[in-house]
């Protein structure tokens, strides 16, 4: 008897708090749309995908991570593009739009739109780098394990870090859900430059389902490391709020290429891209690619 009054109190708790939850998300939703306004593209402004069109031969595919916008990319595409190659930043499903669109994507169609968009360069360009920044370096490495014809990746602090809040958080999700439709990022600040921080266009939350999906493509990214046999470039800083220098070295490790290389750099957050001492990160990717994509 005490667990069906156990169990009718929590149904009237969830149908009191469940439309003041609905109502909180909408608020949430607006006031995020309010400040970051769309254009007529329907992409907020300055989050838009964009290609850089390059004189020689080679082409490069940058994505960008979870939560973010091709616009955390800028910086490293004209580095690169200053060089002479083609470089491509698309957006990925429900990334740099609204956050209803976030809510509504998953792993399946940012690894899909992935695979997409290379098959669309492969079009135009026969030599071909991959790379990207946090979960979009870890969807380069699987792009690249599962096709050959990549030349090189140039992975940005790739999310391959079998995080056990993440995973803890994927376990728990559905308890989550029922507290709030989004969360915080948590981990502390991913850029310590203000002025980059400020700037920069991302959600700056989740859903719990959202981050579920995120530690189904670390699973399966982690999952094809010994496969990718391409030159591999990866980028990282030792004061990474997301990845510690340990699980780094660990999946670096795990990468089947011959010819690998781990640069370290320091001063910068998760989002080195972007972030303090961004210039010598791009300098740093651009002088790799010179010796491995014409």
């Amino acid at each position: 008897m005490a667990a069906w009054w156990g169990i009718a109190l929590l149904g009237i708790a969830l149908a009191v708090w469940w439309p003041i939850r609905g109502r909180i998300a909408a608020r949430k939703e607006q006031q995020f749309m309010e400040a970051n306004p769309r254009g007529a593209d329907g992409f907020i402004v300055g989050a838009a995908p964009y290609t850089l069109s390059g004189t020689r031969s080679g082409a490069v595919l940058l994505l960008h991570g979870y939560n973010d916008s091709p616009q955390s990319l800028l910086s490293m595409a004209r580095i690169i593009h200053a060089r002479g190659w083609t470089v491509h930043v698309p957006a990925l499903p429900g990334h740099g739009r609204t956050l209803q669109a976030f809510a509504a994507s998953g792993a399946d169609q940012w690894i899909t739109a992935a695979r997409a968009e290379l098959r669309t360069l492969q079009h135009t360009h026969v030599d071909i780098a991959v790379g990207g920044l946090s979960m979009g370096g870890a969807i380069a490495l699987m792009l690249a394990a599962e096709t050959p014809s990549v030349r090189a990746v140039v992975a940005f602090a790739p999310y391959v870090h079998a995080s056990a809040p993440l995973h803890l958080f994927a376990a728990v999700a559905p308890l989550a859900a029922l507290r709030a439709r989004w969360v915080s990022g948590g981990g502390g600040r991913s850029v310590r430059d203000p002025v980059a921080a400020a700037a920069m266009i991302a959600y700056r939350q989740s859903t719990p389902r959202l981050l579920v999906q995120l530690a189904h493509v670390v699973h399966r990214a982690r999952a094809i490391l010994s496969a990718v046999r391409q030159p591999v470039l990866v980028l990282q800083s030792r004061e990474d709020n997301r990845i510690p220098m340990a699980s780094a070295h660990e999946a670096f490790a795990r990468i089947g290429s011959a010819d690998k290389t781990l640069q370290w750099s320091s001063g910068s957050a998760h989002v080195i891209t972007v972030d303090y001492g961004y210039e010598n990160v791009g300098v740093a990717a651009a002088d790799w690619l010179e010796t491995r994509l014409p």
